[in-house]
């Protein structure tokens, strides 16, 4: 690279920069980012590339889609090896775990030759049900959710007895 040739991420056309700079102008100056916020900047970057690159190079299909594949086998074994999908009724706040305003799903997966994390999301589940905005969809779910809690006191009732009131 020349000295007078613009750094990617620049001005250069062939390396987009404008992901990363909304998201590092929408962040503190002093916080910096969290590993989650530097996982989506990157990840917005090289998506950003990988068109460009093929945009440019007008690679046939062919040539691509076995990177396509192999791509989505990596996420396939992760998901079936590492990911755990949960419901919590607790949070953190601070450094102590409080009861949570209302129930919530949690999905997390790690990579699964080194452990590490690279996808963590949590929704309400009331966000869940109310988000297809449906009222009859919204009364089917509050009925289902309270068929649910009165298995989960049912197994509670069984489970909390003491030594010996088993049966």
């Amino acid at each position: 690279m020349e000295e007078d040739d613009p750094l990617p991420g620049g001005e250069d056309e062939a390396f987009p920069a404008a992901p990363f700079e909304e998201s590092a102008a929408a962040l503190d100056e002093d916080a910096g980012y969290t590993a989650a916020e530097f996982h989506n900047v990157v990840q917005k970057n090289i998506l950003n590339a990988t068109y460009e690159t093929l945009v440019e190079t007008k690679l046939h299909w062919g040539l691509v889609e076995p990177f396509l594949d192999a791509a989505r086998e990596i996420c396939r074994g992760d998901f079936r090896r590492t990911g755990r999908v949960e419901v919590h009724g607790i949070a953190a706040e601070g450094e102590e775990w409080v009861e949570a305003e209302e129930a919530y799903l949690s999905l997390s997966i790690a990579d699964q030759d080194d452990g590490r994390e690279w996808l963590s999301q949590t929704w309400w589940l009331s966000d869940l049900v109310l988000a297809a905005g449906d009222p009859q969809r919204v009364r089917e779910a509050a009925r289902a959710l309270e068929r649910s809690v009165a298995k989960l006191n049912a197994w509670l009732e069984e489970h909390e007895k003491g030594p010996g009131e088993n049966g």
